[in-house]
């Protein structure tokens, strides 16, 4: 099958609204979203896929999976990324806790602490014009949406597709899962800030070092109140030997009150880093690839 110059290889997820492809073009290895064929008759979803990924693709740093095209051929509206040769976290979580390996601590945190400077490059950008910060926050970091290369390069991914509620088959979202990661403020009718994504990153932080989901109820409306409440197993029950200081970066990162959580993915980031800076070993990108080659 083939999208304007792009040929598609292998369906690699298909969402609500949007279908991933490995696919190639004359330079090589890509990936290719297009919004799912049945939605390309609803012009107000195609304008703001469009507009997203032309937003996106002007995102530049080693830590956001880069935006490389986008349009329109043959009446799907598509935009291509680069291709990441490793899983999503929540295949790597899947994986290990298949082979009973759980992540080092330090794995956990570099993860993380890369993911963290994705994000935060994107949330410090400000308009040309103005200088105004954009603010623009991604609203879906879970682990799905956090990939980590062969070399151990993590990168966060789809930015912009929150707005197109994109669940990726490789994860089978369920209600609960979707709602997981998303800030308590947002169920109190509050529109949550950049202190959103802190939240979401310090869930993914907490279903690395546990492999499980934060979040328990005895039926789909048991765990639902308790992803409104945040009120989540402590991590240290689920992995007692789970360091102090570990567990202050959690309690901060999951605040229930935005103003108790890291105000940024910056400072998330540097408790992350004077964490590992007491490990006995330094975690590096080899590190990391390390782990991701038990898995793939």
């Amino acid at each position: 099958m083939q999208i304007g110059k792009y040929r598609l290889i292998q369906k690699l997820s298909e969402g609500e609204r949007v279908e991933t492809f490995l696919a190639e073009d004359a330079r090589g290895p890509c990936e290719l979203q297009r919004v799912l064929p049945e939605l390309t008759r609803r012009p107000e979803l195609v304008k703001t896929f469009l507009s997203e990924a032309e937003n996106a693709s002007c995102l530049v740093h080693p830590n956001v999976q880069r935006v490389l095209d986008f349009g329109t051929e043959d009446g799907s509206a598509f935009r291509v990324t680069e291709p990441i040769d490793g899983p999503s976290l929540h295949s790597l979580i899947q994986a290990l806790a298949a082979q009973g390996a759980p992540l080092p601590l330090g794995v956990c945190a570099g993860l993380v602490a890369q993911a963290a400077m994705g994000l935060a490059y994107v949330h410090a950008l400000t308009d040309g014009a103005t200088g105004m910060p954009l603010e623009w926050a991604h609203r879906d970091v879970r682990p799905g949406t956090v990939r980590v290369s062969r070399e151990g390069v993590v990168k966060v991914s789809d930015f912009g597709i929150a707005k197109l509620a994109v669940h990726d088959l490789r994860t089978r979202l369920t209600p609960v899962d979707a709602l997981a990661y998303k800030p308590p403020e947002l169920f109190q009718r509050q529109s949550p800030d950049l202190r959103g994504d802190v939240y979401g990153l310090g869930m993914v932080l907490y279903e690395l070092l546990t492999g499980l989901r934060p979040f328990v109820g005895q039926d789909l409306v048991g765990a639902l109140n308790a992803i409104r409440s945040a009120s989540y197993v402590p991590a240290v029950e689920r992995r007692p030997d789970l360091p102090e200081a570990m567990q202050r970066i959690l309690e901060r990162a999951l605040a229930t009150d935005p103003v108790e959580r890291y105000p940024d993915c910056p400072a998330f980031h540097a408790d992350l880093e004077r964490f590992m800076s007491f490990l006995d070993e330094p975690v590096g990108p080899d590190v990391l690839a390390r782990w991701v080659a038990r898995v793939t």
